[in-house]
């Protein structure tokens, strides 16, 4: 077979694990946690004043990552009327499970904090407010 046999049965049984090593980014969790944010229901991606031109908008993610381990803190706007503890129950478990499904991590808490609640837009309603 010259140069490029077929690689042994064994080989291919290998567990993953065995095989290499995987090492997950903060930034690729941090942006993982974000999108699982939302895509939660009541969750609104939201600028105002001077955040529109610092890039500090909502939702905010950290991520501290430790072997494969990870501890999610994110700040988040929500809709109003929606319910704060409905939303951020359904925010906490969202990103939990996209960071263990999609990264492979263990996650040992997701902290929730929801410091701004937004109207719904103007446009969004088609009623002016005076």
């Amino acid at each position: 077979m010259g140069d490029h046999e077929a690689p042994d049965a064994a080989d291919s049984d290998a567990e993953a694990g065995d095989r290499g090593n995987l090492v997950i980014r903060n930034k690729v969790a941090q942006r993982l946690a974000t999108k699982a944010a939302l895509d939660t229901p009541g969750v609104e991606k939201h600028a105002a004043g001077l955040s529109k031109f610092t890039g500090r908008d909502f939702p905010r993610t950290r991520v501290y990552i430790a072997g494969d381990r990870v501890r999610a803190h994110i700040d988040i706007a929500v809709e109003w009327p929606n319910s704060l503890p409905r939303v951020g129950d359904a925010v906490r478990r969202n990103v939990a499970a996209a960071l263990s499904d999609y990264a492979g991590l263990q996650v040992d808490g997701v902290d929730v904090s929801i410091p701004r609640v937004v109207s719904p837009s103007e446009e969004d309603t088609g009623r002016k407010i005076q």
